[in-house]
């Protein structure tokens, strides 16, 4: 509701009282998902992603490894130093995540996607000694990111980042840090997921799902 008040008196925005006349008369049909095994080889996945055009709905099913923002920075020290990228960044999907403390009972509390901008300096850096190939997270990217995928063969994943806890409970069924414990919260983690949703954004093509709204 939009109001505005002054000394003269208070005055409301009169509101539509029939919004149910824009809504259509049948829910939009949407396509079944594209069942996407993150447990093959990573030449595999990208092999099956490379057959279907931005905004294809897919249901991943397998191994994700968690990273965010200090991770990447360690990571990139280490190319920086000569040393060689850890295998698991190129061996698997790398989600853009933090989690919530873990409820009693519960493999995971909530594990929505974090804004994967904060990422994209890294892309091309980690695409061109193999990782970071297929990457997952919410909201759009900068051109330099479409343009990485385009020469190295990579893909932008987006999942939903509003209902965080659902996700968690009906897709992820364990997690295990397995490098930087001493970052906290910023671990690198590997999560198993079942039926995780997820949308082509940007493909290996140069198209980017966000370029023309």
């Amino acid at each position: 509701m939009k109001a505005k008040i002054t000394e003269d008196g208070i005055y409301l925005e009169e509101l539509e009282r029939n919004p149910f006349q824009y809504l259509p008369k049948e829910a939009p049909h949407l396509k079944e998902a594209v069942e996407i095994n993150l447990d093959q080889p990573m030449a595999d996945i990208l092999k099956e992603l490379t057959k279907y055009p931005i905004k294809t709905r897919l249901s991943l099913t397998g191994t994700l490894i968690v990273a965010r923002d200090i991770a990447h920075a360690q990571i990139k020290q280490m190319l920086e130093e000569g040393k060689e990228m850890p295998e698991y960044f190129k061996n698997h999907p790398v989600y853009y995540a933090g989690p919530a403390k873990t409820p009693k009972g519960m493999p995971s509390g909530s594990f929505g996607p974090t804004t994967a901008g904060r990422m994209d300096s890294y892309v091309d850096l980690f695409q061109k000694v193999g990782g970071s190939m297929v990457m997952v997270a919410k909201g759009n990217r900068y051109k330099s990111v479409t343009d990485a995928c385009k020469a190295n063969g990579g893909f932008y994943l987006g999942s939903i980042g509003g209902p965080a806890a659902v996700l968690a409970k009906n897709s992820i069924k364990s997690i295990e840090v397995i490098d930087f414990p001493e970052l906290g919260m910023e671990a690198v983690r590997k999560i198993r997921v079942e039926n995780f949703p997820a949308f082509i954004i940007v493909d290996d093509k140069g198209n980017d799902f966000f370029a023309n709204m």
